[in-house]
């Protein structure tokens, strides 16, 4: 079972928090962002609690305690919470809502991962420790920059995804680009090479500090590479 990782002072407020509000009979809500461990909070603490999304709660009215896993699908919170007054309602939602605060006398906010240096450092440890022994690697290289768009959910992928691209050699490269280019060929040879030119053009900004240095390592003359960095400025 995963267990909520309360490193940070935040994390561990909203771990303590749950801890006591699961031995009284009130409702709670969670709020966080896509990816912070809501439901892995109450699986920590109420191992046992039914989980449901939204749409399937009528199928499980039988229950006195239910997790609702997407409470911001919920469009009429008054009448929901009427129609289950007889329930005791644990509730995640990815936004706030104010009329959360009739209904729900615990409410528990998680900052996304950003906030949460300590968390974010022992989830990395954690999925780098893991995929090194899924994937039977001797080392791991950690320095790189992590995905936390999505916080948990991105981090994992990011890290998954460092460790295929540790793996596979320029052959499977080539082949998997060929494989994710064979519907796209109807565009055209130019309107295909953004695929090439803006990875390539990235990776000579983050080695090489100023144009002169990138126009001198990629061969192109100074004209050339400004007219490309200004064509693709919103993605380099």
């Amino acid at each position: 079972m995963k267990q909520f990782i309360a490193k940070s002072p935040q994390s561990i407020k909203a771990l303590n928090v749950m801890r006591v509000s699961a031995h009284l009979p009130v409702n709670i809500m969670i709020i966080g962002e896509v990816g912070t461990g809501k439901e892995t909070l109450v699986t920590t603490v109420m191992p046992d609690i039914v989980k449901l999304n939204a749409d399937e709660v009528d199928k499980e009215i039988q229950y006195e305690s239910l997790f609702i896993r997407d409470f911001e699908n919920i469009k009429d919170v008054i009448a929901f919470m009427k129609k289950y007054e007889d329930k005791r309602i644990i509730a995640a939602s990815t936004e706030y809502r104010s009329i959360y605060d009739e209904f729900f006398p615990v409410i528990i906010t998680i900052p996304p991962l950003s906030q949460r240096p300590e968390d974010l450092q022992e989830l990395k440890r954690l999925y780098i420790q893991r995929v090194k022994e899924e994937f039977e690697l001797e080392s791991f290289e950690e320095d790189f920059e992590v995905d936390l768009s999505k916080n948990a959910l991105s981090l994992k992928r990011t890290i998954y995804e460092r460790a295929l691209f540790e793996m596979i050699d320029e052959k499977r490269i080539m082949q998997l680009l060929e494989e994710f280019l064979e519907d796209k060929i109807e565009m055209g040879y130019k309107d295909l090479l953004y695929l090439f030119e803006i990875p390539l053009l990235r990776a000579a900004k983050k080695k090489y500090r100023s144009a002169l240095a990138m126009s001198k390592a990629l061969q192109l003359n100074r004209a050339t590479l400004t007219n490309k960095l200004k064509k693709y400025a919103t993605k380099v």
